[in-house]
Parts: structure tokens; C-alpha cells; sequence
């Protein structure tokens, strides 16, 4: 794999837009980050930003490089896209920080829908040799963030792809490029892809939908990630009455609330 193009690597720290995406470019409605930033839901991802970065501290100099996080679930279904996006937004707007958020479900990738990026190169081209990283790589307009999309379905099998030396070549370059990396992978229980994924990951967080996951499967999903290190699970699809509501802000200082 040759190195990052020059015309790429000197743009400073923002890449270039995503192709077709003009300054008002609409984005899906749930990624409240964006279009509901003040929102409880936009609260917790800070919140689960913040308890990541606390755990990537703990790890000291054992993490060398950005720090690569896969979400995934047990089973399809769960919200794991809308969980990474928004998180690898919280994280390009919450500091001078570079973050990088890249689809790595080359069987039904859902990223560029959410972004409303349309076709382009993704994955899928970088690791069949069609292109490079630094064509696959997007840059969002809102903060420092760089979106690799899914790309084409791969005729070959998806885990041989995401088991081979030009994943870890990608994952190796995007470490050097950003100072966080996040992977939406495809569910544990459903595919081979996220055994293959999470052993190359720092930290992997599981996502399971409230009221509909079995605690059996979500356990089984643990289980067949031994030995990778999960950071933790986030419960998707709460009702918005049990979360708390964020605290007003008053002339700089937060209130006590009702």
C-alpha cells in the first residue's frame, strides 16, 4: 500500500469535503449531535465520550498513536451506525481534535446514509486495491471529522478482507492521521467480521436496544470477543422520560434545574 498522497497529508486539519456535499448538506435527523445538540440524547453521548477518554488514560503510553474504538452489537438492529456516528461527532466538535469515523460493514454499511454522502469509494476499494486511503477519506464540513463509507459490497468474503495486511495498513495510517479513530462494525453473534475488527481495536463498546436485546445474547456477544477489551455497553432506544434532562445553563453557570 503506498503512503497517504502529499496533496492529502498537507491540507492541515480539515480534509476535503465529501464529494457532493455542499455546506448545508442534510444529514439524518438522529444524529442529534448535530441537529438536537442541546438534547438529553446529545448529553449522554458526551457522557460516554468523556468515560472512553477517562479509560484511554488509565491505558497510559499502552495505546501508541490515535486511539481506535469499534462499536458493535450482538445482533443487527441495535443502533450501532447512529451510536458511532454520533460519538465520532461529539468527539470532532468537542476539542481541537482530529477523529476519524470509518464504516467497516462492507456487507450492508450504513454510514453514507446517514451523512448523505451518495456513492463514493470506501473501504471496500481501499482494502481490494481499487483506490487509497487518502481518496476514500471524506471530511464532513461540521468540525474535524473524516468519514471512510462503507464503498461497493466486495465480491470476496468481507472477514478475509477486514483479516488482511491492507486493514491493518489503513488502521496503522489512520493512527498517524487522527487522534481518535471510531469503527462501525458489523454485530458479534451475526458475523466473523467483528472478531476480526476487535482484536485490532483498543477498546471495543457494545450496543444493545432497551426493552428488545435478551441479556443472554448480549453476554454471548462478550463471550465470543474474549480477550478483546470491551470498554463498555450502551443502551440504545431508552425512553426519553427516564433520561435525565441536561442542566440549564445561566449566565455561564449551571442551575440546580427542576
Amino acid at each position: 500500500m503506498s503512503s497517504i498522497p502529499k496533496a492529502v497529508e498537507n491540507r492541515g486539519p480539515f480534509l476535503e469535503r465529501i464529494e457532493g456535499g455542499a455546506a448545508e448538506t442534510t444529514v439524518d435527523e438522529r444524529l442529534v449531535t448535530l441537529t438536537a445538540p442541546m438534547s438529553a440524547a446529545a448529553e449522554q453521548y458526551r457522557i460516554l465520550l468523556h468515560r472512553l477518554r477517562h479509560i484511554r488514560s488509565l491505558r497510559g503510553d499502552a495505546i501508541q498513536g490515535g486511539a481506535i474504538v469499534a462499536v458493535t452489537s450482538a445482533v443487527r438492529g441495535e443502533g450501532v451506525s447512529l451510536t458511532a456516528a454520533n460519538l465520532a461527532l461529539t468527539a470532532a466538535r468537542s476539542r481541537d481534535a482530529r477523529v476519524a469515523l470509518v464504516d467497516c460493514d462492507l456487507r450492508r454499511g450504513g454510514i453514507a446514509r446517514l451523512f448523505n454522502m451518495g456513492a463514493r469509494a470506501g473501504l471496500a476499494e481501499v482494502l481490494t486495491g481499487k483506490t487509497e486511503v487518502g481518496e476514500a477519506l471524506g471530511r464532513y464540513h461540521e468540525g474535524h471529522l473524516a468519514v471512510v463509507a462503507a464503498g461497493r459490497a466486495p465480491g470476496a468474503e468481507s472477514a478475509s478482507l477486514l483479516a488482511g495486511p491492507r486493514f491493518a495498513q489503513t488502521l496503522s495510517l489512520l493512527r498517524t492521521l487522527f487522534d481518535e479513530i471510531y469503527l462501525d462494525v458489523p454485530p458479534a453473534l451475526a458475523t466473523a467480521d467483528a472478531q476480526v475488527v476487535a482484536y485490532k481495536a483498543d477498546g471495543i463498546v457494545m450496543v444493545a436496544r432497551a426493552g428488545e436485546t435478551p441479556r443472554e445474547q448480549v453476554a454471548a456477544a462478550v463471550r465470543q470477543l474474549s480477550g478483546a477489551p470491551v470498554w463498555g455497553l450502551v443502551l440504545n432506544g431508552v425512553e426519553p422520560s427516564r433520561v435525565p434532562a441536561p442542566l440549564p445553563v445561566v449566565k455561564g453557570h449551571l442551575t440546580s434545574g427542576k
